[in-house]
């Protein structure tokens, strides 16, 4: 997953900030916000340590009313899961194994919305 996303990056020319879990992903978001730097979009695995995706997702809208777009990506591909992932404020959820085509398509979705 992570080759697929510097790869992508690197051609779009586009700064990557990593994170290991939810937590040091909204930390990351509020740090960086404080320096006037705003993410376009994140990229959030469902399931992480110290604090999953959706309730990361969920804090960054509701909390830190974070206006970019999350694309949730996760290996649960259960309607259930799915919607969870949205309700809880993802734009887009991309179902593993994560592709090159699929990250494009999903990119390309929001940023037309």
């Amino acid at each position: 997953v992570r080759r697929i996303i510097e790869s992508e990056s690197r051609f779009a020319n586009c700064y990557i900030e990593e994170a290991d879990d939810g937590l040091t992903a909204i930390d990351a978001v509020h740090s960086l916000a404080e320096k006037g730097v705003r993410f376009d979009f994140i990229l959030m695995d469902f399931i992480m340590l110290s604090l999953h995706g959706p309730d990361a997702a969920k804090i960054l809208r509701t909390n830190m009313k974070f206006e970019g777009k999350i694309v949730g990506i996760t290996g649960n591909a259960l309607p259930h899961d799915i919607a969870h992932f949205l309700d809880s404020g993802a734009n887009e959820v991309i179902i593993k194994p994560l592709t090159k085509a699929k990250l494009v398509d999903a990119l390309l979705r929001i940023r037309s919305s």
